[in-house]
């Protein structure tokens, strides 16, 4: 019985992983915390570049630190001797901890150290060049992503349910930035995602719908008020925002023609009829609900956040 549990378990893994690296998931890079040995700030900047980079290769969407889950890291059992040769050279040799975290829920889910070793003309110079085994071809970092991402599949399999609860709660008070957060959170290769998405078209067309009813009213009121060249101009202003796909489109090209109609002037969308096409495709859309989504995310008040509870 033990070894079928330990079987189905390793099988659970190996299947999480798998899932895992076929879809991509978001990481954020959060500033490295102070506990740890101090490196010069120029120093931490390349490694964060470095490690965006290497994070994106391995299928992770490695952004700002607004993300639930992040990697953080520190520098131990840093020590710098001269390197002996010509023009008194440095070298310097430490430990780099990574670790990808959930904030959320104050949970480690995986760790990894890289030893690290540089020569340079001095101690930021030779830790920089120190950085260059962590790199995209860097098997241990791999799996370091890896095993991490195995964990996030596995947390959205079992909690994708409160993701969508949110989502649908935010969307019935008409915050819709909000939900589309929480809808387009839930990676594509996690249980719920094709609930998730479904959730997350209708929240992205509800607000389309929203917000073109109130340009149209905007434009209505401006021409209601000016039924002239000047007023017909203002009220275009607020028609050309519309999205082709939003339920008051027509009425706002019926709007546009009367105003030419009018004035003699051209207000007649063409440009807005061949953008059409573009943005009824799928992709594109739930792109741009998940651009939306992320600029929510980066409006929300920041929170100083203690990393006391990681356990390297």
């Amino acid at each position: 019985m033990k070894i079928r549990k330990f079987l189905t378990s390793a099988l659970l893994l190996v299947s999480a992983i798998s899932a895992s690296a076929e879809c991509e998931i978001a990481i954020g890079l959060a500033p490295f915390i102070t506990e740890g040995d101090p490196v010069p700030a120029g120093v931490e900047r390349k490694l964060q570049a470095k490690l965006k980079m290497a994070l994106s290769h391995t299928g992770v969407a490695a952004g700002d630190y607004d993300c639930q889950f992040f990697l953080i890291g520190r520098f131990d059992e840093a020590f710098s001797q001269e390197a002996g040769g010509v023009g008194g050279r440095v070298m310097v040799k430490s430990e780099l901890q990574l670790a990808i975290c959930d904030g959320d829920n104050k949970k480690v889910y995986a760790t990894a150290t890289f030893p690290l070793k540089g020569v340079g003309a001095n101690n930021e110079q030779a830790l920089t060049r120190a950085l260059g085994s962590l790199n995209t071809n860097n098997q241990e970092f791999i799996t370091f992503v890896d095993r991490a991402k195995a964990k996030i599949v596995e947390y959205f399999n079992k909690n994708y349910p409160t993701y969508i609860t949110k989502a649908t709660t935010a969307l019935n008070q008409r915050n819709y930035d909000e939900a589309l957060y929480w809808a387009t959170s839930v990676p594509e290769c996690c249980d719920g995602y094709q609930q998730a998405h479904a959730l997350a078209t209708k929240i992205y067309n509800d607000r389309t719908d929203y917000e073109g009813a109130n340009l149209l009213a905007k434009a209505e009121g401006e021409w209601a008020a000016n039924p002239t060249a000047a007023g017909a101009k203002a009220a275009y202003r607020y028609l050309s925002q519309i999205d082709p796909a939003s339920s008051s489109y027509q009425a706002a090209k019926n709007l546009g023609k009367k105003m030419s109609a009018s004035v003699k002037a051209d207000y007649d969308f063409e440009t807005k009829e061949k953008y059409r096409n573009a943005v009824a495709l799928e992709q594109q859309r739930i792109k741009a609900a998940r651009d939306v989504a992320v600029a929510w995310a980066k409006n929300q008040p920041k929170t100083i956040v203690h990393h006391n509870w990681i356990v390297w």
